[in-house]
């Protein structure tokens, strides 16, 4: 049996060495994120099931499937979109209510979704 190199825990400047890649015992809470679904549950648990899909059927409908992201809206840019984003992440508060969603573009979408990261992120630095 080959034994896994050990590697170094992922915060900033500790030297403790784990077998698994991420963070030490002391630094765990640090590894707060993004979950594997098998972590987060299914989409049905996460509160994407069939109600889920008829709300994103009607956004897409009423935003004609062009995307509404801010970066196209103030640009003037068109571009087709095939999925449905929170304006206000529910991770920020924000609900699955019609005025809190909007249709996207999938490039769109990521982007969007990196730079919201980056906030949970920082707050969790902060905080």
């Amino acid at each position: 049996m080959t034994r896994r190199t050990l590697l170094p825990c992922r915060h900033r400047g500790c030297s403790a060495l784990v077998r698994e890649p991420g963070y030490c015992e002391r630094h765990a809470g640090e590894a707060v994120g993004w979950k594997p679904d098998r972590e987060r549950g299914n989409r049905h648990q996460r509160g994407y099931g069939a109600a889920w899909d008829r709300m994103r059927e009607l956004i897409l409908k009423r935003d004609r499937y062009v995307c509404q992201c801010e970066e196209c809206r103030s640009t003037g840019r068109v571009l087709p979109a095939t999925e449905v984003d929170h304006r206000i992440p529910k991770s920020e508060g924000g609900s699955d209510d019609p005025v809190n969603l909007c249709a996207i573009n999938v490039d769109c979408h990521k982007r969007k979704t990196a730079k919201e990261s980056g906030r949970a992120r920082a707050r969790r630095r902060v905080g």
